[in-house]
C-alpha cells in the first residue's frame, strides 16, 4: 500500500498524493462522497520517489512537490511536478546539490510562479531551510538558505499580502534547547534585511522525464472504531528568541534623535527627502509616506517595524506605541 502524505479537498473532490515504494509518486483524485476514483497516476523512475505536498493551480491542474532518488544532481533532490486537471504530466523539475535536499511545501505565487520550502544538506551552513522561487515553468528565479550550525528545516510556506513569504519549520540551531519552532518572514526576494543567517544558494536544476503510469487501485469501505476520549488541557509558557533580530531591527540602527515618540504616534526628523514605511507584526504595510525634513505619523497602540529610506540607505527599527 502507499502512504498518503497530503490531502486536498475541493468542490466535491478529494485529491491525495502518496509514495508507493517501487512505483514512484501517486496522484489520485476521488469524488468526495462516493470515493469513486476519477484518475490515479504514478510518476517516477527506477529508484525511490516521494510526494510530500500537493496544491491545485489556477489553471485547474496540480503542483506536486517531494523528493527523488531517481533523478537530479545528488543523493536526493527536490522533485517538482506540474500536471493538468487529469494528472497528465506537463513538466517536471529537480533541484539540489550533492547531498540530501527535499521539500515539504509548495504554493503558486501571485505572479504565476511557485515558492518551495524544505531542507538542504547541500547548501548553507549545514542542514538549513531552503526556499526556492521559480517562474511558471519551474525555472529557478532565486534560492536562499536560512539557518545556523545545526539542523534547521521548513514545513510550510505561504506568500503574504505584501508579496513576501512566511515560513514555518524547526530549528536545532537557535532557541531554548533541543528542537524549537522556527518562524521566518522574508521580503519578496527571500531576504531578511542584511541578516547573517540568510545565504544565497545555487541548486542545480534538471528537467527529468519521469515515467507516468495510469493504474486502478482498489477502493474499500471501512468501518473504523470511534472512541470518546478525555483530553487534558494545560497552559504552556513558551520561550521566544530572535535568532535573527535583524528581521525586525537592522544592525544599521536608526540614529538617536531621528525618531521621537509622542502620545498616539511618532515623529521622524531627518534632513532632506526620505520615505517612511511602517509595518505591523504580520508584515503588512500600515503606512507609507514620503516627506522632507520631518514626518509625523499617527499610530494606535501596538508593535511596529519602521523603515526609513534615504540616499540609498535603508534604516530599520522596532517601535512600540503604548
Amino acid at each position: 500500500m502507499g502512504r498518503f502524505y497530503n490531502t486536498l479537498r475541493m468542490k466535491g473532490h478529494i485529491l491525495r498524493i502518496s509514495a508507493l515504494w517501487g512505483r514512484g509518486l501517486i496522484l489520485a483524485l476521488f469524488t468526495q462522497y462516493a470515493y469513486a476514483i476519477t484518475f490515479a497516476k504514478t510518476y517516477g523512475g527506477t529508484d525511490e520517489d516521494v510526494a510530500r505536498f500537493v496544491r491545485q493551480t489556477s489553471d485547474g491542474g496540480y503542483i506536486v512537490v517531494g523528493g527523488t532518488y531517481s533523478f537530479g544532481e545528488g543523493y536526493s533532490d527536490i522533485f517538482l511536478i506540474k500536471t493538468d486537471a487529469y494528472g497528465n504530466l506537463q513538466w517536471a523539475k529537480t533541484y539540489g546539490g550533492t547531498d540530501i535536499d527535499y521539500a515539504f511545501s509548495v504554493q503558486q505565487t501571485s505572479d504565476g510562479g511557485y515558492i518551495l520550502a524544505g531542507y538542504t544538506g547541500s547548501f548553507g551552513a549545514g542542514g538549513d531551510i531552503l526556499l526556492i522561487k521559480t517562474d511558471a515553468n519551474g525555472n529557478i528565479q532565486w534560492a536562499k538558505t536560512y539557518g545556523g550550525t545545526y539542523n534547521d528545516g521548513a514545513s510550510s510556506v505561504q506568500q503574504t499580502s505584501d508579496g513576501g513569504y512566511i515560513v514555518v519549520g524547526y530549528t536545532y540551531s537557535f532557541g531554548a534547547g533541543n528542537y524549537d519552532i522556527f518562524l521566518i518572514k522574508t521580503d519578496a526576494s527571500g531576504n531578511i534585511g542584511s541578516c547573517s543567517i540568510v545565504q544565497n544558494a545555487s541548486p542545480t536544476e534538471t528537467t527529468p522525464s519521469p515515467t507516468v503510469n495510469t493504474f486502478s487501485p482498489s477502493v474499500s469501505s471501512v468501518s473504523p472504531t470511534i472512541n470518546s476520549v478525555s483530553l487534558t488541557v494545560t497552559s504552556l509558557t513558551f520561550n521566544v528568541s530572535e535568532p535573527c533580530p535583524l528581521s525586525i531591527s537592522e544592525s544599521c540602527q536608526i540614529p538617536s534623535g531621528l525618531i521621537t515618540l509622542y502620545k498616539g504616534g511618532i515623529k521622524i526628523t531627518k534632513s532632506g527627502e526620505f520615505e517612511v514605511k511602517v509595518y505591523n507584526v504580520s508584515g503588512g504595510i500600515v503606512k507609507s509616506v514620503k516627506g522632507k525634513n520631518e514626518v509625523k505619523l499617527e499610530l494606535s497602540r501596538g508593535v511596529y517595524f519602521l523603515e526609513v529610506v534615504s540616499d540609498g540607505r535603508v534604516l530599520r527599527e522596532k517601535v512600540v506605541i503604548r
